[in-house]
């Protein structure tokens, strides 16, 4: 989870990385991203990397993947990578939990134990957070107690919170 935030170097992204993290995204989320240089950011954190849009962090770069944050996903629709909780799970993800296996009541069949994902509400589908998947696909569908996933990004965190005037 992230518990500091530490953005150094900023600048505007050139065509080669550009590229690239057009490339990551479509990968990781099934969906071709047409980011250009110049009108997009990259910057150096902690423990990774971020893309900026219009001063909000639009995505993260972890070593040979980049993943949407939650104001990116806002923005789109993947259609894969994600998990979907029940109701009642809802507050406890919007608070920074991990998502228990209890609380899942679909699951994009393709998630493989380690994979990052998206974690989204049941009756609209939006996204809610970002973590690490901790079982595979089946696995989150047929237990029914223990962690699911790891929490890494959240609406509310400081990842969300960047680039917002107080």
């Amino acid at each position: 989870m992230v518990t500091q935030l530490n953005i150094k170097k900023r600048r505007p992204i050139n065509k080669k990385e550009a590229k690239r993290f057009n490339k990551l995204l479509s990968e990781t989320h099934g969906l071709e991203f047409s980011l250009s240089a110049g009108k997009y950011e990259t910057a150096i954190s902690n423990d990774f990397d971020v893309i900026i849009q219009q001063g909000h962090i639009f995505g993260m770069v972890i070593g040979d993947m980049a993943h949407l944050s939650v104001r990116g996903l806002l923005s789109t629709t993947p259609e894969k990578g994600w998990v979907q909780v029940d109701k009642g799970a809802v507050p406890f993800v919007c608070n920074g939990a991990n998502v228990m296996a209890a609380g899942i009541n679909a699951v994009s069949p393709e998630i493989i134990k380690g994979q990052y994902i998206w974690i989204r509400e049941e009756n609209y589908q939006k996204p809610l957070g970002i973590g690490k998947a901790l079982l595979n696909a089946d696995e989150m569908l047929t237990s029914n107690q223990g962690k699911a996933v790891e929490a890494l990004h959240y609406i509310g965190d400081k990842i969300w919170g960047y680039g917002v005037k107080d």
